[in-house]
């Protein structure tokens, strides 16, 4: 919320500077045609209308922050994110902006699924809302920034470095994780100084998340490396990765205590701790398309292990991953991340 140092009267005046020029044109242009008494009337009814307009917007923030109702909830941010409280004649100095109701709505759904663990707070500096995670809250915060060009979309961001997470719109019905900034953030920056179990958990936070949009409202949400059902198929950024880059695998396995191991269809199986196992193979071949797919595949009995849980979990796996980024990043949405 953007709070000010001194507190600020609210002004009403009938000639002040209107920010969209073509509507207070047109009510000057009306009132001139009237009376006196005519216009003192015009001036009364849009005053009145711009008092309901802030009651109308407080209603819809009472909703925000009371309702037990996931529907009710998601109605209320979908048009609070999007609402217009100033006009020329009423000015709100002290508001929530746009990205400050993403958040609100963040933990508003958290809470009727008791998953709040991230904690909101308020930057009197920055005058803005930003989120605090118990454990990663010296390395960075994180907000929302708007989509440019639409009222429906915005990247949840780690503020200090710019990574995006993920991509919500309210309109689309999505969400996006993006594999770049999740790998930068949790698997290069965080373990220097974090502790496994704060980006675990953290992790945990965003699955949440994603699982909520999907149960709750319905969301095609992509989990991108963070998916952990054992369908899930891990696209990679260079489908026709060279086999030196298998090689180096198998290289780095063996160093690593492991032996992977080569399949009936030429596909590389890893066998890690729990029964889990790695694949990497080359699904075009397996499906006859005529052209080089590799992709990874990760089984565990409980469906509970993602490729980022291997990655975080497995240094050498870890290691061979991020050397190689360039081929073997795991594809995000190219409509939403560069």
């Amino acid at each position: 919320m953007n709070e000010k140092d001194e507190k600020k009267t609210v002004t009403f005046e009938p000639k002040v500077e209107d920010k969209n020029e073509a509507t207070n044109k047109s009510i000057r242009e009306s009132a001139a045609t009237l009376s006196t008494t005519g216009r003192l009337m015009s001036y009364n009814q849009e005053l009145k209308d711009s008092l309901h307009n802030g009651i109308h917007f407080t209603q819809l923030l009472d909703k925000l922050v009371q309702t037990k109702e996931p529907q009710t909830l998601f109605e209320a941010a979908q048009k609070l994110v999007n609402y217009h409280l100033d006009n020329s004649y009423l000015v709100f100095p002290q508001q929530y902006s746009r990205a400050d109701f993403y958040l609100i709505f963040l933990n508003r759904l958290l809470e009727l699924h008791n998953s709040e663990k991230v904690i909101l707070q308020s930057s009197d500096r920055n005058r803005e809302l930003y989120h605090e995670f118990p454990g990663i809250n010296t390395q960075g915060y994180f907000v929302f920034q708007l989509e440019k060009g639409t009222t429906d979309g915005a990247y949840y961001t780690e503020k200090n470095s710019g990574e995006i997470i993920f991509y919500l719109n309210f309109h689309k019905n999505i969400v996006r994780f993006n594999s770049r900034s999740l790998a930068q953030l949790l698997l290069v920056d965080y373990p220097k100084k974090i502790r496994v179990e704060a980006i675990k958990s953290f992790e945990n936070y965003l699955l949440n998340l994603g699982r909520f949009f999907k149960e709750d409202y319905g969301f095609d949400v992509d989990f991108n490396l963070l998916d952990p059902s054992n369908s899930a198929v891990y696209q990679l950024s260079n489908p026709q990765i060279s086999h030196s880059i298998i090689d180096q695998l198998f290289v780095m396995a063996a160093d690593g205590g492991r032996m992977l191991k080569v399949g009936p269809q030429n596909e590389a199986i890893l066998n890690l701790n729990g029964g889990t196992v790695v694949t990497l193979f080359d699904k075009g071949s397996q499906d006859n398309a005529g052209v080089s797919e590799w992709v990874i595949k990760v089984n565990d009995t409980e469906h509970q292990v993602s490729w980022f849980d291997i990655l975080l979990q497995y240094q050498f796996i870890r290691e061979w991953y991020l050397d190689n980024l360039s081929d073997l990043e795991v594809r995000s949405d190219s409509l939403y991340f560069n």
